[in-house]
C-alpha cells in the first residue's frame, strides 16, 4: 500500500533586506532557414492554446486576445473537439463588418463562430510526420504558398484521430529569426523569400 503519511518538506521565510530576483527569461534561440522545423513550432503539449466557445461574443473575443496579446484562439465545442481558428485577420478589420452585413446584424452583435476559419472548410493543416524531418525553410515556404501567417500541426492517435500537437505562427518565426513582424503578409512574404535566398 503506498505511503499515504508524508513528512513536510522544509520551508522558511525570505529574509528581510535580502533581494528577490525575478527569473530572467531564458536566451531567445535563434533560428535561420536551416534550423529544424520544430524549432520554431508552438508545441501544445508545453504551451496550452487559448480556447474559447464558438458563440463568444467577438467582443470578448478580441478583449482576450489584447490581453493575452495572442494572435489566433482556437475555437473547440464543450467535447474539447476543434471547431475552427479565430485569428487576427478574421476577427478584426473588413471581414467581421463583411460578415455582419450579409447576416444582416450589427458587427457588435456577432459571434466568434460566425467569423472564425472553419475546420472543415478553410483550416490547413501540416503532419507531425512530415515536421520532424522539416527545416524552417519548408515552413516559410509552406506559409508562403498557403498566403497564410499561421498553420496548424497535427499528429494521429491509434485510431487515427486527428490530435492537435501545434502551430505555426510567421510572426514568431520571424521574431525567432531576428526579422521585424511586418504587418502585410505579401510584405513579409517578400522578405521571406529574400531570407531563403541568402
Amino acid at each position: 500500500m503506498p505511503e499515504t503519511r508524508f513528512k513536510p518538506l522544509a520551508w522558511t521565510k525570505l529574509q528581510r533586506g535580502v533581494p528577490c530576483y525575478l527569473p530572467q527569461p531564458p536566451a531567445r534561440q535563434r533560428v535561420d532557414v536551416h534550423s529544424p522545423a520544430l524549432s520554431v513550432m508552438t508545441d501544445f503539449q508545453r504551451l496550452t492554446p487559448i480556447t474559447v466557445r464558438h458563440d463568444m461574443s467577438l467582443d470578448e473575443a478580441n478583449r482576450i486576445m489584447g490581453l493575452s496579446h495572442a494572435q489566433y484562439l482556437l475555437v473547440a465545442d464543450g467535447q474539447n473537439h476543434l471547431l475552427g481558428i479565430a485569428s487576427e485577420a478574421s476577427t478584426r478589420g473588413h471581414h467581421p463588418l463583411a460578415v455582419a452585413h450579409q447576416l444582416g446584424i450589427r458587427p457588435g452583435e456577432l459571434m466568434v463562430g460566425e467569423v472564425m476559419i472553419k475546420k472543415h472548410d478553410d483550416a490547413e493543416v501540416m503532419h507531425l510526420r512530415d515536421v520532424r524531418t522539416a527545416s524552417v525553410g519548408n515552413v516559410l515556404a509552406a506559409l508562403k504558398e498557403l498566403a497564410s501567417p499561421f498553420c496548424l500541426v497535427v499528429d494521429h492517435d491509434e485510431e487515427d484521430h486527428h490530435v492537435l500537437c501545434g502551430i505555426f505562427s510567421l510572426a514568431h518565426i520571424e521574431r525567432l529569426m531576428g526579422v521585424t513582424p511586418s504587418v502585410e503578409v505579401a510584405q513579409t512574404f517578400s522578405q521571406v523569400v529574400s531570407s531563403l535566398g541568402r
